[in-house]
């Protein structure tokens, strides 16, 4: 670590003065550039980054010769198509103030990330490529729909009778819903019964069996410690968002947008639990599943609305990418599961532009959490393709290679291939649905809208 701090430091001497200019955009969000003496040309914007000082990698990234730049979350939230509107107002701004960038890249990680993809879906001309860090690359309604899974099944298995909300989340959730959720499901762990109720609810989701970086990573042949580590993920990581983000979201959609009519939990099981821990978790408990996922199959089920689905649109993804996007994911993420990143691979293989598209992983738990070292390496990869017209290596072996010429320390890649994602919702289904209902998706003025790709059906849901 003090070798890496030593080259960054010998390197921002070498790259002279940064330049910062702040301020305030349009509907009153935050904005920042830095602008190194010797720019190289690119300039990196992503959501989140004004909301602190720059962190290793970005200062690393200035000495370069890179410009960072970029807003925050604190006026538009989850209101995601004008946080993307927000990155092109930036992008202005620095280029009245400096030029024309050769390489403009959206830069962003969670749900900047998430922006990053819409921007570069509502704007494809003013983007080069995209840097894409644990964003919720299933869409909107994708990755939603996977955490109301989550909830809808942990309540009917584990607290039918209650008032716990999935949706129509209250403005008191903070007080209310969330420590409710927190009290019934930590005491559901204590007991076998708990336990394999919420691995199935957790593996259902795609959740990991590690996502706290505190804990050791549950050996394989231990389903006791991976049934904790589900527990994790669902208590400690989806619930408080599927709590307070989805509060958001309805809030400004007017509505919910994720729906589970007409799913069947036990295939979604067969093609989630191909190890078969939650049967023998189960079975461990003297509990019959059969009758579980018949509990399943009577629920009430939810139903997506109409408007909340059109205000969400451009957060829909088509996958017809007009520029490079490199994406990087760690394995042990709760609130971007990886096998949302292979939804978002399909998108992309089924609009044909699989050559732009590539997908790097890390062997680490948390949300986010990767390295400086990591970092700089995907920068350097998509820059790598956007100057050449062709991607370096890509794996495992190539992303190290390029993470230990940073001189920033450890990298994590990992060679991984995610699972198929269970709950997929795409721009042909969203289209069809809002047509059937009368209801035009909604976009702001000069943003592009998904579309329906010609090899795909028009459908609804």
């Amino acid at each position: 670590m003090l070798a890496a701090c030593a080259a960054l430091a010998g390197a921002a001497r070498a790259a002279g003065p940064v330049a910062t200019t702040e301020g305030t955009l349009k509907d009153g969000t935050p904005y920042r550039f830095d602008m190194p003496e010797r720019w190289n040309g690119a300039v990196l914007v992503g959501l989140d980054y004004a909301s602190a000082a720059p962190g290793p990698e970005s200062l690393a990234l200035q000495a370069e010769g890179y410009a960072t730049a970029g807003t925050t979350r604190t006026v538009t939230g989850w209101k995601l198509h004008q946080a993307a509107a927000n990155a092109i107002e930036t992008l202005d701004l620095f280029e009245a103030r400096y030029g024309k960038a050769a390489m403009p890249i959206q830069f962003g990680q969670s749900q900047g990330g998430h922006v990053g993809a819409v921007s570069m879906q509502a704007y494809p001309k003013r983007w080069a490529g995209a840097m894409i860090r644990c964003g919720g690359l299933s869409g909107a309604v994708g990755q939603w729909q996977g955490k109301l899974d989550g909830l809808f099944i942990a309540k009917v298995l584990l607290a039918p009778e209650s008032g716990l909300p999935v949706t129509g989340i209250p403005d008191d959730w903070q007080t209310g819903a969330w420590p409710a959720w927190t009290a019934m499901l930590e005491a559901a762990e204590k007991t076998p019964a708990g336990r394999a109720r919420i691995a199935l609810a957790a593996r259902i989701a795609q959740l990991p069996e590690w996502s706290d970086p505190r804990k050791p990573e549950p050996a394989a042949g231990d389903d006791e410690a991976r049934a904790r580590g589900l527990a994790d993920s669902l208590v400690r990581g989806l619930l408080r968002q599927g709590m307070g983000s989805r509060h958001q979201l309805e809030r400004l959609s007017g509505g919910n947008v994720s729906a589970n009519t007409g799913v069947d939990y036990g295939a979604l099981l067969a093609a989630a639990d191909r190890d078969g821990l939650v049967r023998r978790m189960y079975r461990k408990a003297g509990l019959s599943l059969d009758q579980d996922l018949a509990a399943l199959e009577r629920a009430p089920r939810v139903r997506a609305d109409p408007q909340a689905l059109a205000y969400v649109a451009t957060s829909v993804f088509d996958g017809d990418l007009a520029m490079p996007v490199l994406t990087m994911n760690a394995l042990g993420d709760a609130i971007s599961v990886p096998a949302s990143q292979q939804e978002y691979q399909q998108a992309v293989q089924r609009a044909g532009k699989g050559a732009q598209l590539r997908q790097t992983y890390t062997h680490s738990a948390g949300h986010c959490a990767f390295t400086p070292a990591e970092v700089v390496a995907g920068v350097h990869a998509l820059v790598g393709r956007i100057r050449s017209g062709n991607w370096p290596d890509t794996s495992a072996r190539g992303m190290t290679a390029l993470a230990g010429a940073t001189g920033l320390g450890a990298s994590h890649f990992v060679d991984h291939a995610p699972a198929p994602f269970l709950r997929p919702y795409d721009a042909c289904t969203l289209l069809g649905t809002l047509e059937a209902a009368g209801t035009a998706p909604f976009a702001l003025p000069g943003q592009v809208l998904p579309r329906c790709m010609a090899t795909q059906p028009i459908r609804t849901e």
